[in-house]
C-alpha cells in the first residue's frame, strides 16, 4: 500500500501574502479582488491556487467567509459580530454588538436549547450606509420611501415599469399598490393578481 502524502498544514508564503492582504483589507473583498492583489506579489500565483490557499485559511480558522448577496467574502476578522451591508453601494461594516457578548450568548443558548450545533456565525443586518444616505435625498431613510411588500427602495424600482418586479403590484405594497397603481399607469397595464 503506497504511503499517504502528509496534509501540509503550514503557512507557507503563498499563504502569508493572502493572510496580510485580507487583513490590511477591510473591505471583505472576494477571492477575485485578493486575487489581483497578490497577483502583484506573486506573479505566477493562478487565481486556482489563491482560492485553495483562502479555503485552507478559512478551514483553520485564520480567515472567515461571509456570503453577502450570492457572493463569497472574505474578512481576517474571526470573532463574533454584525455586519451593516448597504443597499446601496454593498459596502460592509463590520459593528461590535455594545451589549458585548449577550447577543451572541443568547444565539448560541437558543442553539442549544433546540439541539443546534452552530458551524459558524454571519449576522447581517441590511440597509443605508452613511455615505449612501447623505448622497441621496434627505429623505431617504422614511418608511414611506419603501415597498411595505417587498421591502426595496422605491427609488431602485423602475418608475415607468408597468409591474414591480419585487412585488407585482400586491395590495399592501406602499407604492405599487392599486390606487397608486391606476394613478401611476391607468387600468390597462395592471397584472392581475
Amino acid at each position: 500500500m503506497p504511503l499517504r502524502k502528509k496534509a501540509d498544514h503550514r503557512l507557507t508564503t503563498q499563504r502569508m501574502v493572502i493572510l496580510d492582504y485580507v487583513r490590511k483589507d477591510k473591505s471583505h473583498p472576494t477571492a477575485e479582488k485578493i486575487f489581483n492583489a497578490v497577483k502583484k506579489r506573486l506573479p505566477h500565483i493562478s487565481f486556482g491556487t489563491v482560492y485553495r490557499n483562502l479555503n485552507f485559511l478559512r478551514g483553520h480558522g485564520y480567515l472567515k467567509e461571509c456570503v453577502i448577496d450570492k457572493v463569497a467574502r472574505f474578512e481576517a476578522r474571526v470573532d463574533s459580530h454584525i455586519h451593516f451591508v448597504c443597499e446601496k453601494c454593498h459596502s460592509i461594516t463590520d459593528v461590535d454588538d455594545t451589549r458585548g457578548s449577550a447577543f451572541f450568548s443568547e444565539v448560541k443558548n437558543l442553539a442549544q436549547s433546540n439541539a443546534f450545533y452552530i458551524r459558524s456565525e454571519n449576522f447581517e443586518v441590511q440597509g443605508i450606509c452613511r455615505k449612501c444616505s447623505k448622497r441621496h435625498s434627505p429623505h431617504l431613510l422614511t418608511p414611506e420611501l419603501f415597498c411595505m411588500a417587498c421591502g426595496s427602495l422605491l427609488d431602485d424600482l423602475k418608475k415607468d415599469a408597468p409591474v414591480c418586479k419585487s412585488c407585482c403590484f400586491q395590495t399592501n405594497c406602499s407604492y405599487y399598490g392599486p390606487t397608486s397603481a391606476i394613478r401611476r399607469f391607468g387600468t390597462s397595464n395592471m397584472r392581475k393578481t
